[in-house]
């Protein structure tokens, strides 16, 4: 901002002369900003702060020059005998501080990707072997027989020796045969089947027989 219509700057306003239309100071140092011309003029002076901000080529460099020039000259204000330098400190120091606490973080986090790692290697190793040790079952599954597989069979397992053990139970039994023999259309019964009705029939005798007796006894 120039001087031509809008006053003077806070420049011109400190040493109460009349603010030209290239005033060299106007853009950086309104009149509302008196306050850290003051301070900038304890600290540097006119000439110096003139030749500071002209020693930038660039309008950014300048206006840049002119906000941390300001920034200095009222931290001087407020610690004489340090400055800046007292804040610059603590941030160096917080500075350090975080970089400290993110290289532990890096490290501990590198750690557990370490011991993550070599779990998940020492448990696929472990289930491994116990697959390897398991009997082979002669399926799709590469010979190897889990064991919730192992407990899945087990129940048919015992199914199928049941089953064996009563099949040589019934063939040590005795199977009887009865031979069967066509009807020669006399009405008579064949050979084996009045063998059988006489052994009845002499059974029949002897049981009554017995009767006879023990009532002689009585």
């Amino acid at each position: 901002m120039t001087g031509g219509g809008r006053g003077a700057c806070a420049v011109c306003k400190h040493q109460r002369r009349k603010c030209e239309p290239n005033c060299e100071l106007a853009a950086y140092f309104p009149a509302h900003r008196m306050n850290d011309f003051r301070a900038l003029h304890l600290v540097f002076g006119v000439a110096n702060l003139t030749k500071l901000i002209k020693a930038n080529a660039s309008e950014a460099g300048r206006r840049r020059a002119a906000e941390t020039l300001t920034w200095e000259a009222r931290w001087r204000e407020c610690d004489p005998s340090d400055g800046c330098y007292r804040e610059v400190a603590c941030l160096r120091r917080d500075n350090a501080v975080l970089r400290a606490e993110n290289a532990a973080l890096r490290r501990q986090l590198a750690e557990q990707q370490l011991l993550w790692s070599s779990a998940c290697s020492t448990g696929g190793s472990a289930l491994l072997a116990e697959q390897q040790l398991l009997p082979p079952c002669g399926g799709n599954n590469n010979g190897l027989l889990t064991a919730s597989s192992r407990a899945h069979h087990a129940p048919a397992a015992a199914l199928a020796a049941t089953h064996t053990a009563l099949a040589c139970y019934r063939g040590s039994m005795p199977v009887c045969t009865i031979t069967m023999t066509a009807d020669d259309g006399s009405g008579r019964r064949p050979a084996s089947d009045a063998a059988a009705i006489a052994g009845r029939g002499s059974g029949a005798q002897v049981d009554a027989s017995r009767d006879n007796k023990s009532s002689a006894c009585r």
